[in-house]
């Protein structure tokens, strides 16, 4: 490949190190499609006749089936995919396959081709794989809105909530996902392509850029031709909505796996998504969960390999950059995988909810949830809330030495803690009268869930006529 300039071959050694095709030949499809939109403009600025361009194209069909086919031979002497690409065209079609490199470099021909990979695969695939989540845990919302569980906060419980509710704020979470990797393959996110930049200064060519970017269905070509060819603030973006991703599914997780255990007893996962033991034959372990929770931190560290890899490249390219795709395409693996497992996890089969178990815990009255009710009422009966604060803080002290549950107490255990604690506050003291006084926007109330849960099934039905609400 470099017979001009070099006399020597380079080492084995040295080709098996600098070599990128084991890994960047998933960007094959992105290099015949720029690849074309490339010749096409060769050909009108007369560089390539009608003919040369037309063998080009025949040629690019015969590569694709060959690739699709895993008959396509990849070299690790040509190093790269494009070069790859390239030799087996010019095998096809002779010097026509040889002008295709003319003005392009290697450098705007990479960027190029991975900034589309990168756009594709967030507006397709893992925008489908968040949005087929979505799915699941509306529908096991939407089964679940009458079954009420605690609340936690700093891992103790707080007030009561309907499980809808819970659900329902997972799916904000990775509705917010869905957005991220819709909007990072929009027409105008990630706009601008570098096709036509040359090495690094420009193309010595008449080619028009404006013109290639829209044959790739992007807005408009990059300004700047030197920032072109050595930005990777695309691929950042990407393993940053991955990342983001991927941490909230490891809090779902989490959830997922406190819940599971004897302790808590509120879920039971399937066999499809969980394992045993190799010594003790009654465990039943949520092995979905903890490898979401487990494969965060290594889609983390690809974001932090990125931005380690890019702190101190000087301008322009610069060989180091070779090592963003692994990074990159490990990480939306990770975040496709999980996605899909999570799904999984959450589908009929394999989530059932203990409303047995459930309410168990909620009838053992531990955590004294009811306790917000108290402090409510006294509000509306006129006293300060500070005041408030301070007597149901004494009641739940009362019922803590007595041993008892706020669902034992009577009017005279109320008289003995305040003289403001009225008997007519003992049909306030339930979880579900607690949960029905949140009416507001966004509560746990069950009209307000239930709006919540006709939205998302709204922008999912819209979703799957292909439509898209960013504001839902």
């Amino acid at each position: 490949m470099w017979q001009g300039r070099f006399s020597g071959k380079p080492d084995k050694l040295m080709q098996e190190f600098g070599q990128s095709v084991s890994f960047d030949q998933r960007l094959w499809k992105e290099d015949i499609q720029g690849s074309l939109a490339y010749a096409a403009e060769l050909q009108r600025i007369g560089i390539l006749t009608e003919k040369e361009l037309a063998d080009i194209q025949t040629g690019f069909v015969t590569i694709t089936k060959e690739i699709e086919s895993g008959k396509f031979q990849w070299k690790v002497e040509l190093e790269d995919v494009h070069m790859n690409i390239e030799s087996r065209l010019t095998e096809l079609i002779g010097d026509a396959g040889k002008k295709l490199h003319t003005g392009r470099s290697r450098n705007d021909q990479v960027a190029t081709d991975f900034k589309l990979w990168c756009i594709r695969v967030a507006k397709t695939e893992l925008k489908a794989a968040a949005v087929a989540l979505v799915r699941a845990l509306v529908e096991r919302a939407s089964e679940n809105v009458d079954v009420i569980i605690p609340a936690y906060t700093h891992l103790q419980r707080a007030m009561p909530t309907r499980l809808a509710h819970h659900l329902n704020a997972y799916v904000d979470m990775i509705f917010s996902d869905s957005r991220v990797f819709f909007r990072h393959g929009s027409a105008d996110a990630q706009g601008r392509v570098p096709l036509g930049s040359g090495a690094a200064t420009g193309n010595s060519f008449p080619v028009d850029m404006h013109v290639l970017a829209k044959s790739l269905g992007r807005s408009m070509p990059d300004h700047n031709s030197m920032a072109a060819v050595s930005d990777r603030d695309f691929a950042l973006d990407l393993v940053f909505a991955c990342a983001k991703c991927m941490t909230h599914l490891s809090r779902i997780a989490e959830d997922l796996i406190l819940w599971s255990t004897a302790e808590f007893g509120f879920i039971t996962l399937g066999d499809a998504v969980t394992t045993g033991s190799s010594i003790m034959p009654q465990k039943r372990n949520p092995d979905a969960c903890e490898l979401v929770r487990g494969k965060t931190g290594r889609v983390v560290g690809h974001l932090m390999s990125l931005f380690t890899l890019l702190k101190g490249l000087p301008m322009t390219y610069n060989r180091d950059l070779q090592e963003d795709k692994e990074a990159v395409f490990d990480a939306t693996d990770q975040t496709l995988a999980c996605l899909r497992v999570m799904a999984l996890v959450f589908s009929k089969e394999n989530f059932k909810v203990n409303r047995e178990r459930i309410q168990q815990h909620l009838d053992s009255g531990a955590g004294y949830m009811e306790a917000m009710n108290v402090a409510d009422w006294l509000v509306l009966q006129g006293v300060p809330f500070r005041d408030g604060h301070d007597i149901t803080g004494r009641l739940v002290k009362y019922v803590e030495q007595k041993k008892m549950r706020f669902a034992d107490l009577t009017a005279a255990d109320l008289a003995a803690v305040d003289a403001r604690l009225k008997p007519e506050l003992l049909k306030e003291l339930s979880l579900e009268a607690l949960v029905e006084r949140k009416q507001v926007y966004a509560g746990t109330a069950k009209a307000r869930v239930l709006e919540r849960l006709a939205e998302l099934k709204s922008w999912l039905g819209n979703n799957e006529q292909g439509a898209m609400n960013h504001e839902q």
